[in-house]
C-alpha cells in the first residue's frame, strides 16, 4: 500500500454518496485523517486541513468502500481484490490453519488486501458437501453427525473467530444435515450470537433450513426451481437474508435466480452483495455479472450501492464503515465515472483507500 503524505488527505472536486442516505453532493470534500473519514460534505460548507494532501477527484464518484459477503480468499490475490474497490470481504468456507492466520493479517492497516471475515469450515453430513468436492482444500468440511456433535463445531468456529456459523444442503454431491442436527446447529450458533448461513440446494433443502431457523441463504436457492410465494413469506417473517451470488448461476439456471431474487424483493426480503468469489464466473470487486444480473432483477443502481456498503455493514455488524460520515472508516472508493445512470459503472474503479491509506496503483 502506499498513502499521500502528510496526516490529512483531501478528496475534493467529485460527486459523493454522503452519509446513510446516500445523498448525492457534488464538488465534494471528503477528509481522511487517522484512518477515519474527517469530514464530508460540499466544498463550499466542508474545511479542508492546511497540511492535508490534496487529491483532485473532478470527474470521479465517491463511495464507501465495498463489502462482498460471500469470498473464498484463498482462491483469489488479495490485493487484486482490494484493488478492485473491496475492502472488506466475509469468506464462507476455508480451512483452520489457512483462514484464521490470514484474519488475523487482514487486520493491520497496511495489509495488501481487504479485512476479512470468515465463518471457517462449512457443517456438513459425514461425507457432505463440500467433503468430495475437488475445489475445496482439506479439512473445508467439518462432519456433523449429531445435535451433540452439532454444539462441539458450533463452539470449535466460534472460539476461533467465526462471524457466521456456515451449514451445506446439497444433495446431489453427498449426505446432508438431518432436521434435529441442524436445529442443533442454529441453536448452538444463535447461543455463540451467531447467524447461520447456509449453502442450499433445492426446495427440499430450503424448507428444513426454514424451519431449522437457519438466517441467510448464501447463494439464491442452487436449483432451477421457482420459490414459491409461501415460502418466501415463511423466509421474510423469520427475517432471512439472501446473498445472490447470481454471477455462480448460468444460462437458464441463471434466469430462474434472477425471477427468485425479484420475488424475493417484491416479498419485501433483505439482500446483501456476495460474488462467491473463488467460484467459476465471479471476478474480484463489484463484477459486471453480478451487476447485470441484479438490475435485471430489479435493484436500481443506488440499491446495489446500498447493499453493497450501508446495508452489508449494517448486517455485518460493521457499525464503524459503509458510509462516508464523520467518525467512520476512511474506506473509499473512487469511480471513473460522473454518474450512476448505469451501474455497470460501479465495476469501473479508479482509486482506493483502506483506512485512509491509498492503495498502490489505484
Amino acid at each position: 500500500m502506499t498513502t499521500e503524505a502528510g496526516g490529512a488527505t483531501a478528496i475534493v472536486g467529485g460527486r459523493a454518496l454522503i452519509g446513510a442516505n446516500l445523498d448525492v453532493v457534488d464538488d465534494s470534500v471528503v477528509v481522511l485523517e487517522g484512518g477515519v473519514i474527517a469530514a464530508a460534505g460540499s466544498r463550499a460548507d466542508t474545511s479542508v486541513p492546511d497540511d492535508a494532501a490534496i487529491v483532485d477527484a473532478s470527474g470521479l464518484v465517491l463511495l464507501p468502500g465495498f463489502i462482498d459477503a460471500h469470498v473464498h480468499i484463498g482462491f483469489a490475490r488479495p490485493s487484486e481484490v482490494l484493488r478492485r474497490g473491496v475492502t472488506t470481504v466475509r469468506d464462507l468456507g476455508w480451512p483452520p490453519k489457512k483462514i484464521w492466520p490470514l484474519v488475523e493479517a487482514s487486520r493491520r492497516t497496511d495489509f495488501d488486501g481487504p479485512e476479512i471475515l470468515a465463518a471457517g469450515q462449512m457443517l456438513t453430513a459425514p461425507r457432505g458437501y463440500p467433503s468430495r468436492a475437488t475445489w475445496a482444500p482439506r479439512r473445508t468440511a467439518l462432519p456433523v453427525s449429531s445435535p451433540v456433535e452439532a454444539a462441539e463445531a458450533v463452539a470449535a468456529q466460534a472460539d476461533s473467530g467465526a462471524c457466521i456459523v456456515k451449514v451445506a444442503l446439497n444433495p446431489p454431491v453427498g449426505p446432508t444435515l438431518d432436521g434435529p442436527t441442524l436445529a442443533a446447529i442454529v441453536e448452538a450458533a444463535h447461543d455463540r450470537d451467531l447467524r447461520v448461513t447456509g449453502h442450499i440446494y433445492g426446495l427440499a433443502e430450503l424448507h428444513k433450513a426454514i424451519d431449522a431457523g437457519v438466517d441467510e441463504l448464501a447463494h439464491m436457492l442452487m436449483s432451477p426451481e421457482p420459490i414459491p410465494s409461501g415460502t418466501l413469506a415463511r423466509m421474510a417473517a423469520q427475517q432471512m437474508t439472501v446473498v445472490p451470488t447470481l454471477a455462480c448461476f448460468f444460462a437458464a439456471a441463471q434466469d430462474i435466480a434472477v425471477d427468485n431474487l425479484r420475488a424475493w424483493l417484491a416479498a419485501g426480503g433483505a439482500v446483501v452483495y456476495g460474488t462467491d468469489l473463488g467460484n467459476e464466473g465471479p471476478r474480484p470487486g463489484i463484477d459486471p455479472r453480478e451487476v447485470e444480473a441484479l438490475t435485471r432483477a430489479g435493484l436500481s443502481t443506488t440499491a446495489i450501492i446500498a447493499c453493497a456498503t450501508i446495508d452489508a455493514a449494517r448486517y455485518l455488524g460493521l457499525d464503524d464503515r459503509g458510509v462516508l460520515s464523520v467518525g467512520r472508516r476512511a474506506d473509499v472508493v473512487a469511480l471513473r465515472t460522473a454518474a450512476l445512470d448505469d451501474a455497470s459503472a460501479l465495476t469501473d474503479v479508479a482509486l482506493v483507500w483502506r483506512q485512509g491509506r491509498r492503495v498502490g496503483n489505484s
